[in-house]
């Protein structure tokens, strides 16, 4: 995974980013790295690997601790099996083929979706709110294709109608305004491009489900406690 930092603005101003370090510039990414605003001087952290635009902790932090835990779960060259390919396909109705196509998956988790988007040939621009994006990077991060980075679905660091595709499977519904969220991706979409959405189903059946019933409890529990107790319970 190398960083071109052109493709990036930033979110405040709208203008493009240049590096600290001018010797990283044709070199991996390196951890002491940071993107400086060309315009109003606003500072992002490169971390491991990965531009941050957003505090490495925050809200979404128990999924990134579970991702770091379950980094290879999902992955279908983890498994051996097809299921992760599969659904994004069916939900997509893309080719396996996408060479030259621009992609923004947001919300990638562990990279389930992004290992395959990444087969496809096409660039991949993955990002996460969470630091699930480290086992993102971990997992993917040999992948030429791939630009990864820590970011806000709400201020997406891209111009407008930058990509060919943008894809955010099971990710809406854990957002703060979905809405919005929506909105937000729309924008990013070129004419004639495409916008792949799923969410969870909203009807009495689902929410009476045992994770909807327990979340007002769980969200409030420290991550370590709440997995050691799963743990033990199961």
């Amino acid at each position: 995974m190398m960083l071109i930092i052109e493709k990036y603005i930033c979110t405040v101003c709208g203008n493009h980013f240049i590096l600290s370090d001018s010797d990283c510039m044709d070199s991996e990414i390196q951890n002491e790295t940071v993107l400086v605003c060309s315009g109003c001087g606003v500072i992002h952290p490169v971390i491991g690997g990965i531009p941050r635009f957003v505090p490495v902790e925050n809200y979404t932090t128990s999924f990134g601790y579970q991702w770091s835990i379950h980094k290879k779960t999902q992955l279908d060259s983890y498994t051996g099996l097809p299921l992760s390919s599969q659904r994004l396909f069916a939900v997509t109705q893309w080719s396996d083929q996408l060479q030259g196509q621009k992609i923004l998956e947001a919300g990638s988790g562990a990279g389930r979706f992004t290992e395959v988007l990444l087969q496809t040939g096409a660039e991949v621009f993955s990002f996460d709110y969470s630091n699930a994006v480290e086992a993102n990077y971990n997992n993917n991060k040999e992948k030429p294709n791939l630009h990864l980075f820590q970011g806000d679905i709400y201020h997406i660091p891209f111009e407008k109608a930058t990509f060919d595709k943008v894809i955010c499977l099971g990710v809406l519904q854990h957002t703060p305004d979905p809405e919005k969220a929506f909105i937000c991706l729309a924008n990013l979409v070129r004419p004639g491009g495409e916008l792949v959405i799923d969410v969870y189903r909203a009807d009495i059946i689902a929410y009476l489900h045992w994770k909807y019933i327990l979340r007002p409890l769980t969200k409030r529990l420290d991550k370590e406690f709440l997995y050691k107790t799963i743990l033990t319970i199961t």
